[in-house]
């Protein structure tokens, strides 16, 4: 019996060691990746205008959106400076929907006689007129925050010229949803003392160019 009893508790002994060794689990880890790469794109600009495109070649044209209207004034020699806003105002100008912080540039610039400071001519439509009448493009107030997307832009004009290369505008997407496109107004002054000029009525068209 003290044999049997002997051998018995070995082979008790024996398997809790060997419950012990499967309790006693080792584990290693590994990783791999998951890739995306996104690029921007813009996928809209929408430049409102009431002549579709076409230059101005009537005398009382039906402007809208981005249009700008110096309205009707009498000829002087002493006039005060002129400043207005696009006609559609800040809800129907230029709308940019970019996707989140791509960078881009709206440039404009006037094609009577091309500069890139924002300073414009407009001409008369009566041949034989050889007066201009200058006029100069501004850019919007835009209160920047911490982020390049963290931005707000107002209806407010700034003395900042609004032309192409360093006077172009710079601001970044955020974002292509509905309700995320950035809505740009545009300004411009017709400076004092201009308008001691043939009597007509002067045009002049603008070239808006988005680059990302």
């Amino acid at each position: 019996m003290k044999t049997r009893f002997t051998l018995t508790s070995l082979a008790l002994a024996s398997l809790m060691m060997m419950g012990n060794t499967a309790m006693a689990e080792t584990t290693k880890d590994g990783f791999f990746n998951v890739h995306l790469k996104l690029t921007g794109t813009c996928e809209v600009m929408t430049t409102s205008t009431g002549l579709n495109g076409a230059k101005i070649t009537a005398e009382s044209p039906s402007l809208a959106g981005a249009d700008i209207d110096f309205d009707t004034h009498v000829a002087s020699a002493n006039a005060a400076a002129i400043t207005k806003n696009n006609v559609g105002g800040i809800g129907t100008g230029l709308n940019i929907s970019c996707s989140k912080n791509t960078p881009f540039t709206v440039a404009l610039e006037p094609q009577n006689v091309p500069t890139s400071n924002g300073k414009g001519t407009m001409k008369g439509l009566i041949t034989g007129n050889n007066d201009v009448i200058a006029y100069e493009l501004f850019q919007p107030q835009v209160t920047r925050g911490t982020s390049a997307i963290d931005f707000t832009v107002a209806e407010t004009i700034t003395q900042t010229p609004w032309g192409t290369g360093s006077n172009a505008l710079s601001l970044a997407g955020k974002g292509l949803a509905s309700g995320e496109a950035i809505k740009l107004p545009v300004f411009a002054t017709v400076p004092s003392n201009e308008l001691n000029k043939f009597v007509d009525t002067y045009q002049d068209q603008v070239k808006v160019t988005l680059t990302y």
